[in-house]
């Protein structure tokens, strides 16, 4: 947790403390500091961004346990890999975040995976964090979507074992309906220019 975000939670439980004791008590308890102006503006800024939104309700109704058809490209025009997986969505913290715990084969092995999605209301975008049983790095993306959005894409960077770097991705998430949606990867070839790494099909058991 960064310095700032320290000092906020630390003046949230301070006022919090302090609002009943003022609503039984006009006056300020001995030894009980009135927050000030500015500490009450700061309050509420951070009240208001930490408040689950239109976005955070809107991923909130993926919570459930969902079939998973996947196909795969290991290369640029290889014949595609099928599989079958099984995920399960829940809502965490009071509904602010969604996480995703999947569990399939690739490649013929046990797979599994874990993610945390939600909606950053201070800078306005959607984010996304995958990590899974093939893997030891995180992938961390982003992008800007609206809440009633059937098509969202997001970009960002996740550790590639080829290039022993950072590499860029793109993710495309379509909503057919309540009860259907398909999830788009592309990542980079061997000639550094994205490709369709991965497609799935979501069906809500």
């Amino acid at each position: 947790m960064t310095s700032s975000r320290i000092l906020a939670a630390a003046l949230l439980l301070t006022v919090a403390s302090a609002a009943p004791v003022r609503a039984q008590d006009a006056g300020t308890p001995p030894g009980q500091k009135q927050p000030s102006a500015e500490e009450q503006a700061a309050m509420e800024k951070y009240m208001k961004a930490a408040a689950p939104g239109p976005e955070h309700q809107k991923l909130a109704k993926l919570a459930g346990k969902w079939k998973a058809q996947v196909t795969a490209w290991m290369a640029p025009g290889a014949p595609p890999e099928k599989s079958d997986g099984s995920v399960e969505f829940k809502p965490i913290l009071g509904g602010r975040y969604l996480t995703q715990e999947f569990k399939g084969n690739m490649g013929g092995q046990p797979f599994e995976g874990m993610g945390i999605m939600g909606y950053d209301n201070v800078l306005k975008e959607r984010f996304a964090t995958w990590t899974d049983s093939m893997s030891t790095g995180l992938l961390v993306m982003r992008g800007k979507c609206a809440a009633d959005a059937k098509k969202c894409t997001t970009k960002g960077q996740g550790s590639d074992a080829m290039a022993g770097k950072l590499v860029s991705f793109t993710e495309t998430t379509t909503m057919t309906d309540d009860d259907h949606f398909t999830f788009e990867l592309r990542g980079p070839g061997p000639d550094g220019k994205q490709y369709k790494l991965l497609e799935i099909a979501y069906t809500r058991q």
